[in-house]
């Protein structure tokens, strides 16, 4: 398949546009157990069960307590929290930036994390001045990937022809609803991030698993982006 006819390319951020060896979204993950055990006075354990549920039936952690009504976790106090991390591991990637560059049309990040949070990565990867914008949670109005009225919400806001546009992304289920709509679909294939957690479960281990028939399967943005246009 050529992708002569995309204009439009969409990117998630956490593991898509660096590997989730840089330990970064691991970070994050644990933050967000640290948060809820400390606002619901429960265990580790509790909150790391209560996060994945979340997680698995609502699309983020932070979806799941909002659409229950949860009050005890401010979304914004949360963000924060999680967010506020060490990406010190995060180096330029200057091969990334430059295949990047090449790509004819607009760029942009969609993601489930904060475009605060993004804007960091960003700039840590020396990616910044290639993205016409950045859609993140809040822009979402806190209703994550994969439900699809948050796909209809960015590409109105952006005025995005899903018929010539691709994503690409590290979770299968996530490219549902943009195939749904009419984009190509990009599946990075990446190890479950923290895979070294002790605590990790055995029902939560095949989330990144299922390619969930992606246009592309690939392990490596550069490489595939490198053999269309170079």
């Amino acid at each position: 398949m050529s992708l002569s006819f995309i204009k439009t390319w969409v990117f998630d951020l956490d593991n898509t546009l660096y590997p989730p060896e840089e330990n970064i979204f691991s970070q994050i993950d644990e933050k967000m157990t640290s948060f809820i055990a400390e606002n619901l006075k429960i265990s580790h354990e509790e909150a790391f069960n209560i996060q994945k549920q979340n997680f698995i039936d609502h699309g983020t952690t932070l979806a799941g307590f909002m659409n229950t009504g949860n009050n005890k976790i401010n979304p914004d106090k949360f963000l924060e929290y999680v967010h506020d991390i060490n990406l010190s591991s995060l180096k330029a990637d200057n091969k990334l930036r430059k295949i990047l560059l090449m790509l004819p049309g607009e760029k942009y990040i969609f993601t489930n994390g904060t475009k605060k949070h993004a804007e960091n990565v960003i700039k840590r990867l020396n990616l910044e001045n290639i993205f016409h914008s950045i859609f993140g949670i809040k822009e979402a109005n806190y209703l994550p990937k994969p439900n699809i009225e948050t796909y209809n919400l960015f590409l109105k806001i952006n005025n995005i022809d899903p018929k010539t546009s691709i994503m690409f992304e590290d979770m299968g289920r996530n490219l549902i609803p943009a195939k749904k709509l009419g984009m190509t679909t990009v599946l990075l294939e990446r190890k479950l991030p923290n895979k070294n957690n002790s605590e990790q479960k055995e029902k939560y281990k095949d989330l990144w698993n299922d390619d969930y028939d992606a246009d592309y399967i690939i392990d490596d943005i550069v490489k595939f982006l490198n053999n269309e246009y170079n």
